[in-house]
């Protein structure tokens, strides 16, 4: 088994003992250091309608929440980013807090500038963008209310 299949599976063995910690607490905590700062998204399923919840790592943004689709730097993108693509209105637990979000993808020079920064700040994020081949789709979670 590579490095990087370790690494992987590692993650998602994580996350499934994170993810329910998080959603019980309402995302708290929602800081680990190290650059690591987490929120419970909550999406409708693209098919069956139903919430879906899934803890991500992101990136403080002035205007919200920025989030990656890398699926752990896999080649197939995640079910949530299907999820925001057919209903991008959704839901944030953060830091104990819910807010309402609307999901808008970056394009253009707004990514480009957003990819630079989110580079330096997480180095996860920095190998997904140099291995993986798809585009990366580079999402602004926005409060609504």
């Amino acid at each position: 088994m590579t490095a990087r299949a370790l690494q992987t599976r590692f993650f998602k063995a994580f996350a499934r003992i994170h993810t329910p910690l998080m959603v019980r607490t309402r995302g708290w905590p929602s800081h680990t250091g190290h650059n690591k700062r987490f929120l419970v998204l909550a999406t409708r399923g693209h098919r069956t309608k139903q919430v879906r919840k899934v803890v991500l790592l992101y990136m403080p943004d002035p205007g919200g929440y920025v989030v990656i689709a890398s699926n752990f730097g896999g080649e197939r993108p995640p079910a949530w980013w299907a999820n925001l693509q057919s209903d991008p209105e959704a839901e944030v637990q953060v830091s104990g807090k819910v807010l309402s979000v609307r999901a808008r993808v970056l394009d253009g020079s707004e990514r480009d500038a957003v990819v630079a920064r989110a580079v330096r700040y997480n180095g996860q994020w920095r190998r997904y963008f140099t291995t993986v081949e798809r585009v990366l789709p580079v999402v602004l979670l926005e409060p609504t209310g």
